[in-house]
């Protein structure tokens, strides 16, 4: 089950065919049309440069299974994207992109010194998936996360320092310091 990743090159066809022929339910529009995706870019969302990367993930028979964006690169705390199709779900390649993910961030970029990920209340298998890679639970934001039907859900926030990651060790926010 081993996965291998590469940055995206301008492979725009492959992008729309990946993004549009599946549904992405935890994000805020589940179905993307290849009008949506062309939008995305030309507003340079999936381009890589100094501020962003995007890969793709190939699982062990090459079959592209996934995408992660990783953003704000400029910025001592990156923020990430991932996409993992949905015949590709449950098999735990979400968590292996991650944890490759942060060791990308954390041996190419001294200056960070945190990664962020945020993702739906409801979304139980990407709030294991942090918690399994080391991430730390570390927000709760209440009906902040619009669906394309325009239900709010509660979205929750979660952060790996480079300093646990480096002594694998997880570091717990300290929630009742004061009473408010």
């Amino acid at each position: 089950m081993a996965i291998t990743f590469h940055l995206y090159k301008n492979e725009e066809q492959l992008l729309i065919q990946f993004l549009t022929g599946q549904t992405w339910p935890y994000h805020g529009t589940a179905t993307l049309t290849e009008e949506n995706v062309r939008n995305q870019l030309k507003q340079g969302r999936y381009v890589s440069n100094e501020e962003q990367k995007t890969f793709w993930i190939q699982n062990e028979a090459g079959v592209y299974i996934g995408l992660i964006r990783v953003y704000d690169l400029a910025d001592p705390t990156p923020l990430f994207d991932i996409r993992i199709g949905e015949k590709h779900r449950g098999h735990k390649y979400g968590l292996q992109t991650v944890i490759h993910l942060i060791e990308y961030v954390f041996t190419n970029y001294d200056v960070k010194i945190r990664i962020e990920g945020y993702t739906r209340a409801d979304n139980l298998a990407m709030r294991k998936t942090f918690h399994n890679a080391g991430f730390v639970k570390e927000a709760v934001h209440r009906k902040s996360w619009p669906s394309e039907n325009g239900e709010l859900f509660d979205s929750i926030g979660y952060a790996i320092l480079k300093e646990d990651w480096v002594d694998n060790k997880t570091t717990p926010v300290q929630w009742n310091d004061l009473p408010y």
